[in-house]
């Protein structure tokens, strides 16, 4: 297998290319069936235990998606007053938010003076092109209408992908051994993958459960919905974090006033340093353990490709076919003749 890769990596190159190209154009298509395939690995497990007790493939699948989505649903009822609340302020809040705008605006009108007079001095006819925009940049009615049935299309298409990635898992691995695959190596993939997702997800509700706990105590509008954002955003390494602490510095400048405005985002990061430097490492522990490069490279290929989505699946993605890789390897060392 080594021995191919180095004698055709031009090749590879190219197919890499090409296949990365493929995904980014077909975005609408294979984005939920991937997230659909990954939830299908986190979700094997039950699948697994309802199997044991004798239920058929078909009533597993079924039953493993209808605890999913309870669960759901759950999650959704629990949090509705708190997310009503927002939904009823939400005009106030945008007009805090316009305020806050202008204020800073006025503070800087020397600044935007200067910058245009500048533009003025370099191409006048761009600076007179720039001030007469008509800040259309906002979604309209029409817009949400038009992407409305997108949406469910794609909620369709996962919900179907799934089920039938776990209706046919088991004949999937019997093809996959034509490759030199074992069924074991496949279940031992996609036991890492619900193992590490059935670890940070205690490890994101704890997170989010003292984020919102904190907040409430600061007085902080809306914390237990804030929580839940921390806890969901987490998934996505890096990425979320740093979206969370801007959004929480956004709603302390509405909210209050002087340095308590930073508080709000302190709290969350200080927290969030806490997790990730102490109870992450000890809870995941070594064998999940991922190169921080190769995660790196992993979000940022798959956050290019697919935005959020490809952000929540980058690294069930990395431990999967690094399980297979893992087989492969120990698999091409005892035998040679494997490649």
């Amino acid at each position: 297998m080594s021995a191919f890769l180095r004698q055709r990596w031009p090749e590879t190159i190219i197919a890499l290319l090409l296949v990365a190209a493929a995904l980014r154009e077909a975005e609408v298509v294979l984005a939920p069936l991937v997230l659909a395939f990954v939830t299908a690995l986190v979700l094997a497990p039950a699948q697994n235990a309802f199997r044991r007790m004798g239920a058929p493939a078909a009533a597993a699948a079924l039953a493993t998606l209808f605890l999913a989505l309870s669960v759901i649903a759950a999650l959704m009822l629990i949090f509705r007053p708190w997310v009503a609340d927002i939904i009823a302020d939400w005009p106030q809040l945008v007009r805090e938010l316009r305020s806050a705008g202008l204020d800073l605006r006025s503070k800087l009108t020397g600044l935007f003076n200067l910058q245009r007079e500048v533009m003025e001095a370099i191409a006048p006819d761009s600076a007179g092109a720039d001030a007469g925009g008509d800040g259309s940049a906002l979604p309209s009615l029409a817009d949400a209408a038009w992407l409305a049935p997108q949406v469910m299309a794609q909620a369709l298409l996962f919900l179907g992908g799934l089920f039938f990635f776990l209706l046919g898992k088991d004949r999937a691995y019997g093809w996959a051994e034509v490759a030199g695959f074992t069924r074991a190596d496949f279940e031992n993939a996609e036991a890492r993958v619900a193992h590490y997702f059935g670890a940070v997800s205690l490890i994101n509700a704890g997170l989010g459960l003292a984020v919102g706990l904190a907040l409430t105590a600061y007085g902080l509008p809306g914390a237990p919905v804030w929580g839940m954002v921390v806890a969901l955003a987490n998934f996505v390494i890096y990425l979320g974090p740093a979206v969370v602490a801007g959004a929480l510095l956004l709603a302390g400048t509405v909210s209050f006033d002087g340095f308590a405005v930073v508080v709000p985002a302190v709290i969350y990061l200080s927290i969030n340093l806490i997790e990730a430097q102490f109870v992450t490492p000890m809870v995941v522990g070594q064998r999940l353990k991922l190169d921080p490069l190769l995660v790196f490279l992993s979000l940022t290929i798959w956050l290019w490709l697919w935005g959020p989505i490809g952000g929540i699946v980058a690294i069930p993605l990395v431990l999967w076919s690094q399980a297979l890789w893992s087989a492969a390897s120990q698999r091409l060392a005892s035998d040679p003749s494997y490649s």
